[in-house]
């Protein structure tokens, strides 16, 4: 016979879907070590384990670390979402989100994710792990490469950039220098495909 711990674990459903909250809510509801606390956003969150969407996930989190609410301090925020770019889990666990897992995720994932996140432990699915692993050594881009190269990707002349920005030609031509290398790119088009597969920049019109 399995032995439960008697304090079962509180745990939240906030989706902005309401068919996958419901289904959360199913799941969650059904294991015997937790207890799933209705919703209230004009409440504190007074749960252990909060189970978000994206935009929720980042939400709590960033209130959690500014530390707004005492209740919500130690509250620890799990997100299962179908964003699965590299840039969406970094931003996400930099925003202090503590688990992450993608949407359509085995249902014995979710329950190990909650359990893990009860435990103060942090919980990566395997996709999430391995964008963070691929992402190790890279040099990351700095905010004006960023936009230098938003700009390349809806196919601007290196001018027009340099105009757009308030910067030289010169300036603009460093910083593609910059952004090949970083990103392992030969071409201006090939940098716009790479930075769009790890969600860098949003789709967009290819640089000519």
């Amino acid at each position: 016979m399995l032995n439960w711990p008697s304090q079962r674990i509180q745990v939240r459903v906030r989706y902005v879907d309401p068919l996958v909250a419901a289904g959360l809510t199913t799941v969650l509801s059904q294991q015997i070590d937790m207890e799933v606390l209705p919703d209230d956003d004009d409440a504190p969150l007074g749960a252990q384990v909060v189970v978000a969407d994206y935009e929720q996930a980042l939400t709590l989190a960033t209130r959690r670390e500014g530390q707004n609410a005492p209740p919500d301090a130690a509250v620890k925020v799990l997100v299962v979402t179908p964003n699965d770019r590299e840039n969406d889990v970094r931003s996400a666990l930099d925003a202090g989100v503590d688990g992450y897992l993608e949407l359509g995720c085995q249902v014995g994932e979710l329950i190990s994710g909650v359990r893990q996140l009860a435990r103060g432990s942090r919980y990566l699915s395997q996709m999430a792990a391995s964008r963070i692993a691929s992402s190790i050594g890279r040099s990351t881009l700095t905010q004006r490469e960023m936009d230098v190269l938003c700009l390349v990707a809806r196919g601007h002349s290196n001018k027009v950039v340099a105009q757009k920005l308030d910067i030289s030609a010169g300036t603009v031509k460093a910083h593609m220098k910059a952004i090949l290398g970083k990103l392992n790119a030969s071409t201006r088009t090939e940098a716009a495909s790479i930075a769009q597969q790890r969600g860098l920049i949003a789709g967009g019109a290819r640089p000519s």
